[in-house]
């Protein structure tokens, strides 16, 4: 019997395959034999996410510590102790820290960032329910130290300054300890359970409180720096702009962010209030103001003279906001208050356009100067309105340590008040920012404060390397969502002062830890000793972290294979770079 040819049968059972060969040119993968000069080491670099923190913490320290790559008898205690190694507040920040450490975080490269700031408030929230105390002071300088301003910089200050065993009194012309984190912060964000927690740990330090006491008034300065071996000003930003328009002035009916929300702190539900408020501004202290409003009862309307792309508030701020209540009118510029007697009626209004390409401001990095108004004019009926449009210091009685021609602190890089050798400053006196950036701050005066009590050269900043997403084999990682806090939105807001995020259970927050890289440090993951062909790495699983895997320099041939499948680009082919 003969069959028919059949050509592709043919073709496969003839078939040669050609001799294995990897990829050409400069970039050849030197395996299978080939060999080169270069060995790797292990360098520890630092994390994105560590780097883009103001209060630089130690984040991947502490997810490490959860996942159980970082050995701990007691995971949760030592992770709440890595975090307040930088920053005595991880369960107020991790409510309220707007994570800009999120936003370096490499994992969004391979989908969504960490939930950096959900597994912080999980642990701060540890650290008070167990009842943790933070490190004890240290052993007695004989030094001692003022510290005006008891918000959040003057108490990291005061934190890290007993940890080095000098004395600390704090002034502040406040009846309460906290500043803004107190004053500024409704306790629908911030419990006041847990403010007073976190400040509590730092007072029982052995701190001095001098409250109700105004420096310039009831105390210079000039003495303050007599009577104490260093001074430290960290008074913040507590007073809030006026609008300069016609009809805003100094009465109740028209006040600014800052002394409305401070005023609700004070007084409470017995605050003078409006039923048809309006927040001129576009930032989250606009947001806070009209969320408190709905929650006294009130309509609230937020005048934004940008459109929603332009607002300075972030996202999860406006999206509460809304949530509960709260109007918004875009693209409106607030021309003048309207008054009704010695009362306000409402506010007029021009409807703002973009500037065209070339008319002065229109590529402006502040969004409201790209914007102009038009002839078209409108009115929004209100009895109170509230100017959010930024917040100032008050520097009297600091007139010697200030710029010419700002209300901020003239410091060095060491946050030292340029001309006087022993005061030092930081927070929303030196830029307003972050109530993190604060504590960062205070974190770095200590030090130099430390240092020149010492009669020490004072710290020098020194040169880190972050780890970048491309020295990674993040394609290691199986994807993976974010896990997310719930958002408490009550039915009925008025009256209800609840807080609004809901903490991580543990074991959410353990999970959401293991998606954590590990940037820039070895977590166990194996790799190099799988993909080794020459069995050149050893795997001792005791040794601490970083120093679980160890390569056998005999064996090994310089194939860099390690280096390229390390998921956390700790593996680098240094050893023999030059020859």
């Amino acid at each position: 019997m003969t069959f028919d040819s059949n050509p592709i049968l043919d073709f496969a059972n003839n078939y040669e395959f050609p001799e294995y060969s990897d990829q050409d040119g400069f970039h050849k993968v030197v395996a299978f034999g080939d060999e080169s000069h270069k060995c790797p080491i292990y360098v520890k670099q630092v994390p994105p996410c560590t780097a883009g923190c103001p209060a630089g913490e130690d984040i991947r320290g502490y997810h490490n510590l959860l996942t159980g790559v970082e050995k701990s008898d007691n995971k949760w205690d030592d992770a709440w102790y890595r975090i307040v190694e930088t920053n005595p507040f991880p369960a107020i920040m991790g409510r309220i820290c707007p994570h800009p450490c999120e936003s370096t975080c490499n994992r969004q490269h391979r989908e969504e960032s960490i939930g950096i700031n959900a597994v912080e408030h999980a642990i701060g929230e540890h650290g008070i329910d167990a009842g943790l105390k933070l490190h004890p002071p240290g052993e007695d300088s004989g030094k001692h130290v003022a510290v005006i301003g008891a918000g959040p910089a003057g108490l990291s200050v005061a934190y890290q300054l007993r940890r080095k065993g000098h004395a600390v009194t704090i002034y502040d012309f406040n009846e309460k300890p906290g500043g803004m984190m107190l004053y500024g912060i409704m306790g629908y964000r911030v419990e006041r359970r847990v403010l007073e927690a976190e400040v509590g740990k730092i007072i029982d330090l052995g701190i001095e409180m001098k409250m109700g006491v105004r420096i310039g008034t009831d105390v210079s300065l000039e003495k303050l720096e007599k009577d104490y071996d260093a001074v430290f000003i960290g008074v913040g930003a507590q007073t809030g702009r006026s609008l300069p328009i016609q009809g805003f002035k100094n009465r109740p009916e028209t006040t600014n962010a800052i002394e409305f929300l401070r005023a609700y702190e004070i007084h409470g539900d017995a605050v003078n209030i409006g039923k048809k408020v309006i927040v001129i501004g576009d930032g989250n202290v606009a947001m806070d103001v009209a969320r408190l409003a709905r929650r006294l009862g009130s309509e609230a309307t937020i005048i934004s003279a940008v459109p929603r792309e332009d607002m300075n508030c972030y996202p999860d701020e406006f999206d509460d906001a809304i949530e509960e209540g709260a109007k918004i009118e875009y693209l409106a510029g607030t021309l003048e208050v309207l008054e009704n007697g010695d009362g306000v009626r409402g506010v007029k209004c021009a409807k703002m356009v973009k500037k065209e390409n070339g008319e002065e401001g229109w590529n402006a990095k502040i969004p409201f100067l790209r914007y102009k108004t038009t002839d078209e004019i409108f009115e929004i009926e209100a009895d109170m309105v509230v100017a959010s449009i930024g917040q100032t210091t008050d520097m009297k009685g600091f007139e010697d340590s200030i710029h010419e021609k700002t209300s901020l602190l003239k410091l060095d890089k060491n946050l030292r008040v340029v001309g006087k050798e022993n005061v030092f400053g930081g927070g929303d006196a030196l830029k307003v920012d972050l109530i993190t950036t604060a504590v960062g701050h205070g974190r770095k005066a200590a030090d130099s404060i430390d240092a020149f009590l010492n009669g020490l050269a004072l710290p020098q900043e020194q040169y880190r390397s972050v780890i970048k997403v491309k020295e990674q084999d993040i394609n290691y990682f199986f994807h993976s969502q974010q896990v997310k806090r719930k958002h408490n939105v009550a039915e009925n807001i008025v009256g209800n002062h609840d807080e609004v995020l809901e903490v991580l259970t543990k074991e959410q927050a353990e999970e959401e830890s293991k998606r954590c890289m590990s940037c820039g440090l070895c977590f166990d993951c194996n790799q190099c000793a799988a993909f080794c062909p020459q069995d050149a790495i050893s795997r001792y699983r005791k040794n601490p972290i970083g120093e679980v895997m160890y390569t056998h320099y005999t064996k090994c041939v310089g194939c860099h294979l390690c280096s390229l499948v390390c998921p956390t680009g700790y593996i680098q082919m240094g050893m023999g770079e030059g020859l």
